[in-house]
């Protein structure tokens, strides 16, 4: 029993030990600068610290905490603006896919377009989840903003030239 408390007082006392000031001189024969957890012989006696370097003790002030993050906003408004943030940048993502050529095999596509094709199905789930209700609305929009590029890229007929 004595060898448990006695373990428990050692688990209580040593980490008050590691606490330690630090001592910092330069060496007066090298002219390096010196530190240590335990203070030069000098340290303390005022006749030998005349004649020796002056000591800068570094007292110990603990762990450095880390700053705390910003709690996030709750409640109804921080997820309407969450929503509203993801959809704009789901509405980006519609014309830029839009914007492409109407034979663009996006499966096939170079790695820039599947990147924007991953973004956008992950864009896409993350929305559904936060509003289902509105998954009818963005994929109604989706289909008309589609419509609406590809409508402006259409080639247009040259108007008729005027014969003389």
């Amino acid at each position: 029993m004595t060898a448990i408390r006695s373990l428990f007082l050692a688990i209580l006392v040593l980490p008050g030990l590691a606490q330690a000031d630090m001592y910092r001189w330069v060496d007066r024969e090298t002219g390096a600068v010196k530190f240590s957890n335990t203070p030069p012989p000098w340290y303390g006696d005022p006749e030998k610290e005349r004649r020796n370097p002056p000591v800068e003790v570094i007292r110990y002030r603990g762990p450095v905490e880390k700053p705390k993050p910003a709690p996030e906003p709750q409640g109804a408004a921080a997820e309407a603006r969450t929503i509203a943030t993801l959809e704009a940048r789901w509405l980006e993502l519609v014309r830029f896919f839009a914007s492409l050529p109407p034979t663009t095999d996006f499966e096939s596509a170079g790695p820039n377009i599947k990147r924007q094709l991953d973004a956008y199905r992950a864009l896409a789930a993350e929305l559904d989840r936060l509003d289902p209700g509105g998954t009818a609305r963005r994929r109604s929009q989706e289909a008309a903003v589609i419509e609406a590029v590809r409508r402006d890229l259409a080639p247009q007929p040259s108007p008729p030239r005027a014969t003389e």
